[in-house]
């Protein structure tokens, strides 16, 4: 007696152009992973969809031009020029010009701090 064939049953197998074969790997801290877990809780879907709606409905914009990335650079390449000139100032004993130049010189450090990219602020999300 043989047994009636069936369909393996569960749910039909996606086509190819939509399965999905490649894994991206981020390391999280306790806090930043706890957010994210918290923040695709609260969406009603799971962690990995609300990570992979997140980078492809948003565009992450350089803060600073390419033209500012390399002034600034520039700027910054100027420091240990600055630090000989400051010596020789000091022992020259020419203290009231070394710190006149000082002063410029800090006040060029607090603008070149609102240009100068960091690692936190370097870039904008704006949606999509």
């Amino acid at each position: 007696m043989s047994k009636p064939t069936t369909g393996k049953g569960g749910r039909p197998s996606k086509p190819t152009d939509e399965k999905r074969t490649h894994v991206v790997t981020i390391k999280l801290n306790d806090a930043e992973y706890s957010d994210l877990l918290e923040r695709s809780k609260t969406a009603g879907v799971k962690m990995a969809e609300y990570v992979r709606h997140g980078a492809f409905r948003l565009t992450i914009v350089s803060r600073l031009s390419e033209i500012e990335k390399e002034i600034a650079k520039g700027i910054l390449n100027l420091s240990s020029d600055f630090n000989q000139a400051m010596t020789c100032f000091h022992q020259l004993k020419l203290r009231s010009a070394a710190n006149k130049l000082a002063a410029v010189v800090d006040k060029m450090f607090e603008i070149l701090k609102k240009l100068r990219p960091n690692k936190d602020t370097d870039y904008v999300c704006k949606n999509t």
